[in-house]
């Protein structure tokens, strides 16, 4: 009785430190599973009323989405979520009303060049995907996801679970509605989905914006800091589609459109998986900043070998029953996606463990030694995937997603591991 009772109150003791954790935790685990559950449940009709050519188209232009994100937010919001214990409460309002106003102004100009840009990339690339209006609804919602962004980062910043949670779900709520009266009821195809996409994200936006804009205030201060904190994060980011989106623009040379659909939807199968990092992540991001800030690497390092653990499981459950998951999720009509889905399951895990890394070296200010380490993993990617694409096409590719990864915690690894022996993984006061 006496060895149980202490069991109990050490117990007792570790659920109240722990609170806030377990509580934030389960609300993001919550929204994000419900927000997957719509989704999921709306995919057996959205599988049986879009063919595999429509599947290749969308997910086609999704895949250069690595690539417009960083350039339409250039990082700004890395920048707000990385100082915000630095910034003092005085301020935090006018950090933030001034990373909006940026987002809003400087993304507009951005989304412009973008469209225009790669309106060119596909007359002279020969793409056989329509540009118009597929690449136009593509690349819309991104620009509006940056005002849900910034608020989503200030709610988890806050520990506001319950308001994140809230725009998660009816976000999906909305994204469901709209891809049913689209796709299903009306019949726009690959069109009625992204329209779909764009809508939902247009009355998100509208609602974030309204909750966490203060009045217009600018501070030119900011911004400076902002973009020199955050250009290398940017070029960086854009590095990532060379790790894991440049594959589908290999693969559309190919010319086999319906493999391509079946290849998309095991990323879309195997990116339900997302939600069980996501959801931990969203948790506990704010305190690996924090532990950095407060030099406790011991901290930092359970922190993320929890997070790291808690990915693994449920993807190695799905590699198991894939063949089972998708033939319900499909009306059987892409159980053939079965095979790229289980390899792609691996990569969810392996990118856990390359973000760990990042989020370290981001975290401790080695933002232009980040953006080297990614130029140097996106050469041997992009030689890595011409080499497995043309060897053994579609499963090549989806393999090299996940050895790209494996190849960019390796180099990450070895960067921290030079700058712990030389005593300067420290943080930098800004």
């Amino acid at each position: 009785m006496k060895y149980l009772r202490r069991f109990q109150v050490k117990t007792n003791q570790i659920i109240f430190k722990y609170k806030i954790y377990i509580r934030s935790s389960f609300i993001y685990l919550f929204s994000s599973f419900l927000s997957a559950a719509i989704g999921i449940a709306i995919n057996p009709f959205m599988a049986k009323n879009l063919s595999p050519e429509e599947y290749a188209i969308i997910g086609y232009f999704q895949s250069f989405n690595l690539i417009i994100l960083p350039i339409l937010n250039f990082s700004l919001i890395s920048y707000y979520l990385r100082n915000y214990y630095i910034i003092p409460n005085s301020r935090r309002q006018i950090v933030a009303d001034t990373i909006l106003i940026a987002l809003l102004v400087y993304g507009f100009v951005a989304l412009v060049v973008v469209c225009i840009t790669f309106y060119f990339y596909c007359q002279w690339s020969k793409v056989s995907f329509p540009f118009f209006p597929c690449a136009l609804l593509t690349f819309a919602p991104i620009y509006l996801q940056n005002i849900v962004t910034l608020y989503l980062v200030n709610c988890r910043l806050k520990r506001e679970a319950g308001k994140y949670s809230k725009v998660i779900i009816f976000n999906a709520i909305f994204s469901a509605f709209f891809g049913i009266l689209l796709v299903v009821i009306w019949k726009f195809g690959a069109t009625g989905r992204l329209l779909a996409t764009l809508f939902a994200t247009a009355v998100t936006a509208v609602y974030c914006f309204k909750q966490i804009f203060g009045k217009f205030q600018f501070d030119f201060s900011v911004i400076k800091s902002a973009f020199r904190f955050a250009w290398p994060l940017s070029l960086s980011a854009i590095l990532m589609y060379f790790l894991s989106g440049v594959d589908r623009a290999m693969l559309e040379r190919l010319n086999d459109s319906y493999t391509l659909g079946f290849y998309n939807v095991g990323i879309q199968m195997a990116g339900f998986l997302v939600i069980f990092y996501t959801a931990i992540t969203l948790t506990f991001e704010p305190d690996i900043y924090k532990a950095i800030a407060e030099n406790k690497k011991r901290k930092l390092a359970k922190i993320i070998g929890g997070i790291i653990t808690l990915n693994v499981l449920p993807n190695l459950v799905f590699i198991a029953l894939a063949p089972l998951i998708i033939g319900l999720l499909t009306y059987n009509r892409y159980t053939e996606a079965s095979g790229f889905a289980q390899i792609l399951a691996l990569k969810n895990i392996t990118v856990s463990f390359y973000y760990a890394v990042i989020v370290i070296i981001v975290g401790y200010g080695f933002t232009k030694s980040e953006l080297m380490i990614r130029l140097i993993g996106a050469l041997l990617c992009i030689m890595m995937y011409k080499l497995l694409i043309g060897q053994f096409g579609f499963y090549g590719a989806a393999w090299g997603q996940v050895l790209s990864f494996i190849i960019m915690a390796t180099i990450g690894m070895l960067f921290l591991f030079n700058k712990y022996n030389q005593k300067k993984l420290i943080i930098k006061k800004r």
